[in-house]
């Protein structure tokens, strides 16, 4: 995944923000702990006190570091959703190049489910493949073939294989179907 200059930028100043307010409540907190009044400015020197030792300060700074890393990601999590995908492979892909041959859903697929012979007759005239597209007509039944929406499919077939004839017999079957 790419990520463009202002993307990049926000992320930068969300960082350098995070750290900025780190620095300035610990500084703070080492500056000001001897103003704060009664037990709350005695609990802060001793937790600064504390903080600061030896090893607590390295141990601190990473409890501190790993819980902002933590919340930040949860924060981040609930905002875009969960990160699984499903991935649909083509197990053929004869002919495709490689950054065709996959897919990646946010959620699962819907099964498949086979066309009629009709709407892939449809798509394989759309798309310029005029042998599928007989095949499928050829596979009709009669009945199916004396629809009017059918047989304009067939007249635009004719038509696109340059058959005038069968065109313009087909034109007439269609406007007797309207007619009825």
């Amino acid at each position: 995944m790419t990520t463009t200059g202002d993307e990049r930028k926000r992320q930068i100043a969300v960082g350098a923000g995070i750290l900025l307010g780190i620095a300035v409540v610990v500084c703070g907190s080492l500056i000001g702990w001897r103003y704060l009044p009664g037990l709350l400015g005695e609990w802060l020197g001793t937790m600064i006190g504390l903080m600061t030792t030896p090893f607590l300060l390295e141990a601190s700074f990473a409890v501190l570091g790993l819980s902002l890393v933590i919340f930040i990601n949860h924060w981040r999590q609930r905002r875009t959703g969960d990160e699984l995908m499903y991935l649909e492979q083509v197990d053929d892909p004869d002919g495709l190049p490689e950054h065709a041959s996959w897919a990646v859903f946010r959620e699962p697929p819907l099964d498949g489910e086979t066309p009629s012979l009709q709407a892939q007759a449809e798509g394989a005239l759309a798309i310029g493949d005029f042998a599928a597209a007989a095949e499928c007509l050829a596979a009709m039944s009669e009945q199916e073939l004396k629809r009017p929406e059918i047989l304009v499919l067939r007249r635009d077939l004719a038509r696109a294989t340059g058959r005038t004839e069968l065109a313009a017999e087909l034109e007439c079957q269609i406007h007797a179907a309207v007619q009825k």
